[in-house]
């Protein structure tokens, strides 16, 4: 699984973003509103990550690869975060990372439409039916069962469009020919597409003072902001090893729900294992396994 770059980067982009969805929670928990958070993180982002890489000729890689740089700004990061700060906030957690965890599935099915060299097999739809009923062994016993109103649909909704659009970005980039630094496009799409957020936020939600905000307002916005330099850096190496396809990228998300899992039981006093979420993620890891060597085991089963 490891012999290809890609998929380690993959693996410390998915161990970064495991631990996003409780600080966010916790963020916004010091008034302060989706849109004004998500705009305030990423601009941030795109500031520290712009001294990093500011060179000669930046402006003109940025005209000259625009159509990219607007595709990541517009599509991956405003209606991207749009999608998915607002939708969190329209469902309970169960639910928000049962529709998450489901990212690589989501992700595989587009590049299977999208891509030519990245098809579904028998082994590819075995592995994702597996790695599926993990995923809801884990998050399932934490539902309330409650049915679903109007407004939980439209978070659904929400969070499934922050699936595909940053699924649809994910292929874009994977599949441009012109050799740009991965940490200079990560720049370039947080600032503008997280100003782009800010402002938007400002007009529709208000302007929310971000100034003397207690301690840990400022600890959930710079675990955010650490998160989000280096695990958008490693996911766009990872996209643009050409011996890595995006769907094998894709499949290391399921690291998420597991390593968020375990987290909660390190950190949060009232989470303990049980047997179904342990469970689950024996069944993840098995269905990972099967998915990177499941092609050689039907291979060898037809000899």
């Amino acid at each position: 699984m490891f012999g290809k770059n890609g998929l380690v980067y993959a693996v410390l982009a998915s161990i970064l973003w495991a631990i996003v969805n409780p600080v966010i929670k916790t963020g916004l928990s010091y008034e302060m509103t989706p849109m004004n958070f998500a705009g305030l993180r990423f601009t941030s982002v795109g500031i520290i990550l712009f001294i990093y890489t500011w060179h000669k000729g930046m402006w003109e890689e940025i005209k000259e690869n625009r159509k990219l740089f607007t595709l990541l700004t517009i599509v991956n990061i405003f209606l991207g975060y749009a999608s998915f700060y607002i939708g969190v906030n329209l469902v309970d957690g169960a639910i928000s990372s049962i529709i998450m965890g489901t990212t690589p599935f989501v992700n595989i099915i587009l590049s299977h439409i999208m891509t030519e060299n990245d098809k579904l097999n028998k082994h590819k739809i075995i592995s994702i039916l597996i790695s599926l009923a993990g995923l809801l062994m884990i998050v399932g016993v934490k539902g309330s069962g409650n049915p679903i109103g109007a407004i939980g649909f439209v978070g659904i909704g929400l969070l499934y469009m922050n699936i595909i659009f940053q699924g649809y970005s994910a292929i874009k980039v994977a599949e441009y020919k012109a050799n740009i630094d991965p940490i200079f496009l990560n720049a370039v799409q947080m600032f503008f597409g997280g100003f782009l957020l800010y402002l938007t936020g400002v007009g529709i939600e208000g302007y929310r003072n971000f100034i003397g905000k207690p301690m840990g307002f400022y600890l959930s916005l710079g675990t955010l902001v650490f998160v989000s330099v280096f695990a958008f850096s490693f996911w766009f190496m990872a996209l643009q090893d050409k011996n890595t396809k995006v769907s094998e990228v894709n499949m290391c998300r399921l690291i998420n729900p597991i390593l968020g899992a375990i987290l909660s039981w390190i950190m949060l006093p009232d989470e303990k294992p049980t047997f179904n979420t342990v469970v689950g993620m024996i069944i993840i890891v098995f269905s990972l396994v099967f998915y990177f060597k499941g092609k050689e085991y039907f291979e060898k089963s037809k000899k």
